[in-house]
């Protein structure tokens, strides 16, 4: 079921999540900034345990599921949100190797765009320092892989303190901070990046490693 709630949902909010990725079976590369304002969930969560849905409806904002896991994400103007459906390795049983992968190709895509220190936290999440920069969550099926990743350039943060509740599980890095004192955009950090920047080099990155088995 791809959304909750009565908002209606728009095709670019319902391309962000990625909704119609499963069951992709080619190769599927898709980088965007988002246009509007979008919670996202997995499929595993209670949407009123992560989100604070009356608020969402309040506002018109669309509630969408999307096919991996992890937990609850705001997409706005200022986030760039990215999918990849690539060949699993069937020997690899495990999430750890898969988020190594490709967030690593998310941090060199990001270097090129002069975003440097950046460092896996937790199991999926890329951080400056203890502020996260990224999430990703995994989904694997019938051979493939989806990994999906958010980036925040220049999003406001305080729509993630409208929307998302404290989350039900975090990574022990982030010591129970809210939000404001958890997450950092690159912008806020110092660094002059531009989203267009951002989804360039996700797309070509990206694109290059789904070639590889």
């Amino acid at each position: 079921m791809p959304s909750h709630g009565p908002s209606a949902v728009s095709p670019h909010a319902l391309a962000l999540a990625g909704v119609d990725l499963v069951p992709a079976t080619a190769p599927v590369v898709r980088v965007e900034e988002a246009r509007e304002v979008v919670v996202v969930l997995s499929r595993s969560r209670d949407p009123e345990r992560e989100v604070y849905v009356s608020r969402c409806r309040e506002d018109g904002v669309a509630l969408v599921v999307r096919p991996s896991g992890g937990g609850a994400v705001v997409l706005a103007p200022g986030v760039v949100a990215a999918s990849l459906v690539a060949r699993a390795d069937l020997q690899v049983r495990f999430p750890e190797p898969y988020f190594r992968r490709y967030c690593g190709v998310v941090v060199e895509a990001l270097a090129r765009c002069g975003v440097v220190g950046l460092e896996i936290r937790g199991i999926s999440d890329l951080a400056l320092g203890e502020r996260k920069v990224a999430g990703s969550s995994l989904r694997f099926w019938q051979g493939w892989v989806l990994f999906q990743v958010s980036v925040l350039v220049d999003v406001d943060v305080s729509l993630l303190e409208r929307y998302l509740r404290a989350p039900s599980r975090e990574p022990p890095y982030r010591r129970g901070r809210p939000h404001r004192e958890f997450v950092v955009t690159l912008r806020g950090a110092g660094l002059p990046v531009a989203c267009a920047q951002v989804v360039e080099a996700l797309r070509e990155l990206l694109a290059a490693d789904a070639q590889k088995v």
